[in-house]
């Protein structure tokens, strides 16, 4: 007699393999996305790092920002400084004119790439990207809480051109 279709048995070996294989593959993907997610915020900080020493060159200081601001949101200082809107900015503004004798405002950094630098492990404001000074504008550390176990904290500061992390917001550097 010819049989037609699968045992039971069969059945339950090639599920048994399939759920092997996804045992494999899925936390492969998750630590994939992961590192994804790191290297866009490390590519980020970078072009903020080569944005920031263009202007301290232009202006003799960084964007002075003694409160931690999100990078992303139009209008507060950080954003009008690098972006040249006026809106925020008090250093790159049409009545200063910079180190080479170009009048301000000036596109360091264009508006709509600066609103893409979003936080890809949250979409809270609270958690993007924010940037810090200290009071001369000399120094500066820019971070961002990824929310990952342990050392969820990513900063970079002028300091070093390498991302380093911290456990929490409070343990980064004070530029």
């Amino acid at each position: 007699m010819k049989r037609k279709g699968f045992t039971l048995i069969e059945l339950m070996v090639v599920i048994a393999i399939i759920i092997i294989l996804a045992a494999i593959a899925i936390p492969n993907y998750l630590k994939m996305t992961e590192r994804a997610k790191k290297s866009r915020l490390q590519s980020d900080f970078a072009t903020l790092a080569t944005v920031l020493e263009t202007f301290k060159t232009d202006w003799g200081a960084y964007p002075i920002v003694t409160s931690a601001l999100p990078v992303i949101t139009p209008g507060n200082r950080i954003f009008g400084e690098l972006s040249g809107t006026v809106a925020g900015a008090v250093q790159n503004v049409v009545a200063n004119t910079n180190a080479v004798g170009e009048k301000g405002p000036i596109e360091y950094l264009k508006a709509g790439t600066m609103t893409s630098m979003v936080n890809p492990f949250s979409s809270l404001l609270a958690d993007a990207i924010q940037y810090l000074s200290d009071t001369d504008g000399i120094n500066w550390v820019v971070y961002v809480d990824t929310k990952i176990a342990l050392t969820p904290v990513m900063y970079r500061t002028d300091g070093s051109s390498t991302v380093s992390y911290c456990a929490t917001v409070g343990a980064v550097p004070a530029p």
